[in-house]
Order: structure tokens, then sequence, then C-alpha cells
């Protein structure tokens, strides 16, 4: 297994599961879903399927699922946002430890999760992940060395007085030099990805580097979309996702209530995603960008090879950084480039390319 996907590396990522959750039909029999951190498996929940299959090669990773969900079976609404760190301060003035206390967590998760308890008790679960830890130091150098302050825009009340603002606090070329430092291959390879990185010369399909693609979408998200609502936005500049106008898809208080009230049958798998499509079939498949770390050999055909589920229309929603591996879509399978494209622009964090494959 890749020293990358060890441990935890995800506390929350930058996967904006809205697309997923929109995409994804009510009432599924069956539903596989990469896990994550987790975050991005509770709103497929909210859709009530009779059982969904949770995959990773990291088991802290699947633990972290099941916490989430143990924390939305057993605790209220703000006692959940307060445990995993999206509010700072107990309404009841609590410590995160005596909600811990409530999950009934098995044995195992439960004792791991006590090992780290300094950690987690002060800020809650969402900052632990390598992936954050790093962006959010990379942040702070960023507005440490350049004397930025984007906090201002970040407190705009809406698009309007947000583009007022831009001239003053925030400098394109300041950050197109901060991207190629923190995106280029040797600092992502060394600091973050472990030899894995997606954007390397030898791994990219796309034409432009990281930094360059890194440095586009962020700057267009800061001149036409109103960032107080961009979590992904708020962890890397402001270090923290604070504000429910900024709350991902897990935070939803109706998505919240459905995964409370959801009958679904759970099962956890450490093992390789391509090994386990193979053993059943589902009618909603949710892939992260897993696909970017994966060599055009192994998945060419895997559409192929996918088992019939119950549905006779079955959709699969993959995502991929830089890195797209060509894999074969040939009938009854079908994809929409519009479709993707839009979805793409849609997505909060603007990090992936998308592919939405049906046979309708």
């Amino acid at each position: 297994m890749s020293k990358y996907f060890q441990g935890l590396n995800y506390g929350l990522a930058n996967e904006d599961t809205w697309i997923e959750y929109k995409l994804c039909p009510e009432k599924p029999t069956s539903i596989f879903t990469v896990c994550g951190s987790g975050s991005r498996v509770l709103p497929l929940i909210a859709r009530n399927p009779a059982e969904i299959h949770v995959v990773d090669l990291s088991d802290t990773q699947l633990a972290l699922f099941r916490l989430r969900l143990a924390a939305v079976k057993n605790l209220s609404y703000d006692e959940f946002l307060f445990l995993l760190g999206y509010v700072k301060k107990s309404p009841e003035n609590l410590k995160r430890s005596d909600l811990f206390q409530r999950l009934g967590l098995a044995e195992d998760d439960r004792n791991m999760w006590k090992g780290q308890q300094t950690l987690w008790e002060e800020q809650g679960f969402i900052y632990l992940g390598k992936w954050e830890r790093h962006f959010m130091n990379m942040g702070k150098i960023f507005q440490k060395l350049t004397m930025t302050n984007t906090r201002p825009l970040f407190e705009a009340k809406n698009l309007e007085e947000q583009r007022s603002l831009l001239p003053k606090y925030w400098h394109r070329r300041i950050f197109d030099i901060y991207t190629q430092i923190i995106m280029n291959e040797w600092v992502a390879n060394k600091l973050l990805y472990k030899g894995h990185y997606a954007g390397s010369s030898d791994n990219k399909t796309m034409k432009v580097s990281a930094a360059e693609f890194v440095y586009r979408e962020v700057n267009d998200l800061f001149q036409n979309t109103w960032i107080r609502g961009n979590y992904f936005l708020n962890m890397i500049f402001l270090n923290e996702v604070s504000t429910p106008e900024s709350y991902p898809a897990e935070c939803d208080k109706e998505i919240f209530e459905k995964v409370k009230k959801s009958q679904t049958k759970v099962f956890c798998h450490q093992q390789n995603l391509l090994e386990l499509m193979l053993k059943q079939g589902h009618d909603f498949y949710s892939l992260s960008d897993t696909f970017s770390y994966m060599k055009d050999e192994d998945v060419k055909d895997f559409l192929t090879k996918i088992p019939h589920g119950k549905d006779p229309h079955p959709l699969i929603v993959i995502r991929t950084f830089m890195r797209k591996p060509s894999f074969k879509i040939s009938a009854p399978w079908k994809t929409d480039e519009k479709l993707n494209q839009k979805l793409a622009h849609e997505d909060c964090t603007r990090m992936y390319e998308m592919c939405v494959i049906s046979t309708d």
C-alpha cells in the first residue's frame, strides 16, 4: 500500500459532495462509494439506500467515517457540528471527549481515537488529515510571507461587495507565484503525495501544469463566486470552516436528519476498489478521484467487468485531478461531455474534471 494512502490522509478534503448527492437517485438498492474522510458518504446515506458499500485502502479513513455516522445517530445536530470541529464552542459547554463517549464505537475504533485525543479535543476531527494540515500550513505561509490579508473578502456580505474589495485584498500576481511554489512537482511529491502526485510531469494528462490550473480556477472563484460560502477556500485562506454559509453538504440540517432516520445497512471494506466492484452490481457508484492514481492498464476495461445490479440504469461518477486515465466507454455505457463540464464548473472547489457514466 502506498504511504500516501496510509493513516489519516483526509479529515475533510475538497470534494463538493452536493454534486453526487444531486445525481444519486432516491432509495436505490445499493450504493458503492469511496470513503475518503467520510464527509462524502453521509449525503449518500441521506438518499436512504437499502445498503451502502464504503471502500478505502486506509482503515483509519473508514474509522473516521464510522465516527461521523455514529455522531449523526447518537448526537444532536449542534453536537455533531461541535464534535467534528465546525463549531468552536459546545452549546452545552461539554468537551468533545464527553460527546465521544456517547458514540458507542467498536472497541478498536474507540481505542484508536483515544490515542489521538489531544489532537481532536481542541479543534475537532475535520482538521486532522495530512492533506488539510498541508494546505492550511501553506495558506499561513502565503499570508505571512506576502503580508496578504484575505479575511475582509470572506466577510463580504455578497459577491458585489466582495468584488469591490478585490483590488485591495486580492493580488493575483502574488498568488500566481505562490501556486508555482506549493504545486510544483518537487514540493507536492516530497511534502504531501509521497511520489504519487497526479500533477507531476510523467503522470498528468492535462496540458497545463498543476500550478497554472490551480491559479486559474482559484482566481476565477475569487473573481466570480461568493467565497464566504466556499468551505475549500475558507479552509485554505482562513484555516477554518466555521460559518454556516461555508459548511459542506454533510452539515446541511436536512441531510443530517435524513441520515439519522436512515435504515441503510452499511458495509465497510478495506480493499482495492476495482477488485471489490467485481463482486456485485450497484445502482450508484461514487468513485472520487481514485482513478487519478491508477494506471491506464488497470482501468481501461473496468466498465465491461461490472456485474449487473437491480437497477437497469446504474450511474457512475468519477472525479479526476490532473490525470484522466484512458478507459473505454462503449454501449450500453455513455457519457455527456457537456454535462461533465457543467458539473466541474459547478463544483465549489473547481479542482476536478468530472465524468458521469450512465446507460440511460
